[in-house]
């Protein structure tokens, strides 16, 4: 009977010990995220890397004053162009990866690795924390030009190869792509001229620099209204709600399994950033996107608002990459075969 009791207690004094030990951890592990320091306790840099003025400066300044609402922090929108964007790709991710330098990212970082930029991914090397928005790029020529259809501005390019000079925001963007598929396509041949962004490209359009420009819709909708650049055709299937401009898709057919064809924005983190900071920009990003302010940005700057993160962000960001590498890759562009980065070709 005294082995009994003797055993009885030694039980309860290791059970006694093990809920005191037990509630030492939780006491410690509270601690612990107590001490921990909240994100975010400090301003956000989020760098852009094209000039000031082009569409995706636009966008992140459209959408991040709202995130800084949500997040009760300041956040600057810094510009570095450079190398498609990669210049400041790389400071980002030169930055302790703490959630406080982020990058505002666009279609071109699809085609780095094909095009031998920089042998980064917008999957790989980054996290993608919202996709915010999608833009229309649109066919435009000088106020003075002598083309007035995007009917008759094809016809001459067949007829003149490498007479008519495009320019563009640089090497594999959207509106270099988007002429590539014109000289697949429909036959004819185009001087592409290469500059630091979109506004540029733009500014060379309407002073008569260059014979015509491929842009996104929200940067020259108002030189069109106010007639100091002419838009002849959207690279889309149907025309652009509230603008009475012809969709390309119509009028060329053949175009229309790539159509509507457009640029992706978005907020991005460098790889190994803390999931905790990410769910963090993820919610702000959330309640932004529903924002009437942004809806309202999205309707007059004629951009496609669109909601993709996680694991949906990262099947939209390699399907694109696919598509565009493949597109650069089959016109004899591209420096490298997208296979040698295990980029699939797309259906």
């Amino acid at each position: 009977m005294k082995r009994v009791k003797i055993i009885s207690l030694l039980l309860i004094i290791v059970l006694l010990t093990s809920i005191l030990y037990g509630c030492g951890q939780k006491q410690q592990a509270n601690q612990q995220q107590q001490n921990k320091p909240k994100y975010p306790e400090r301003s956000i840099n989020v760098i852009v890397g094209f000039p000031a003025g082009g569409p995706t400066d636009l966008i992140a300044r459209g959408i991040m004053p709202i995130v800084q609402e949500k997040l009760g922090v300041g956040i600057g929108v810094t510009n570095m162009p450079g190398a498609a964007s990669a210049t400041a790709a790389n400071q980002v991710l030169s930055q302790p990866k703490d959630g406080y330098t982020l990058f505002f990212g666009s279609e071109i970082m699809s085609t780095w690795q094909t095009m031998g930029t920089i042998d980064l991914s917008p999957t790989r090397d980054f996290i993608p924390v919202k996709i915010v928005a999608q833009a229309i790029p649109v066919l435009a020529v000088p106020p003075n030009s002598k083309f007035d259809k995007v009917e008759d501005f094809i016809k001459f390019a067949k007829e003149n190869p490498g007479k008519l000079r495009i320019s563009t925001a640089g090497p594999a963007t959207v509106p270099h792509i988007s002429g590539l598929l014109l000289e697949k396509e429909l036959g004819c041949k185009f001087t592409f001229v290469p500059y630091e962004g979109g506004r540029p490209a733009i500014t060379a359009a309407m002073g008569g620099q260059v014979d015509a420009t491929i842009e996104m819709v929200q940067s020259m909708v108002e030189a069109h209204k106010s007639k100091q650049i002419k838009i002849l055709a959207s690279f889309t299937n149907e025309p652009i709600e509230g603008l009475d401009i012809p969709a390309i898709g119509k009028i060329f057919p053949e175009l229309s399994k790539y159509l509507p064809y457009g640029p992706y924005f978005g907020l991005f983190a460098a790889k190994d950033t803390p999931q905790e900071i990410i769910d963090v920009l993820k919610k702000a990003m959330d309640e932004s996107i529903k924002d009437q302010r942004w809806l309202d940005y999205c309707k007059k700057l004629y951009l496609i608002p669109v909601d993709y993160s996680g694991q949906e962000a990262i099947k939209f960001l390699d399907n694109w990459t696919a598509k565009s590498a493949y597109i650069l890759f089959d016109a004899g562009v591209a420096k490298n075969n997208p296979e040698q980065f295990g980029i699939k070709r797309p259906n």
